[in-house]
Formats: C-alpha cells, structure tokens, sequence
C-alpha cells in the first residue's frame, strides 16, 4: 500500500471512530428503533450512491445502532 493511501485511510479510520463516538452521545437519549428514524435511514439508503451495496450499509447502521446501545434499525 502506497503511504499516501495509507496516510488517508488512517485519517478516515479517525474520522469515522469520531463520527461514532457522537452518533453515540446523540442515540444515548433518543430511541434509535423510532419509526421517523427507520423512515429516515430507508430513505438515506434508497438514496445512496457509490460501490457501497445499500444492504450492508444496512447491517453496519445496525451495527452501530447496537454499538451505540440501541435497538437494530
């Protein structure tokens, strides 16, 4: 791996576990299995763009959601 491409990686990691780590402090008081938030996730997917399969995305929002404490989306 070329460093440049690592350099980057390692700042998305970084990015990503800090975006996360917020996800978090906001799902701590806030029922993330709510319908108006499963409405707006669906929607998000339905909309996404790029090599990412909108599936899996729905398993790493699941994830999270677990990881954050709450209930799967």
């Amino acid at each position: 791996m070329k460093p440049s491409t690592r350099n980057q990686l390692a700042h998305l990691d970084r990015t990503l576990l800090a975006l996360l780590q917020e996800r978090a402090r906001l799902l701590a008081d806030e029922d993330p299995g709510s319908p108006e938030r499963l409405a707006q996730i669906d929607d998000l997917l339905q909309r996404t763009e790029g090599p990412f399969d909108p599936g899996l995305l729905k398993e790493v929002f699941d994830a999270v959601d677990r990881g954050c404490g709450g209930e799967e989306t």
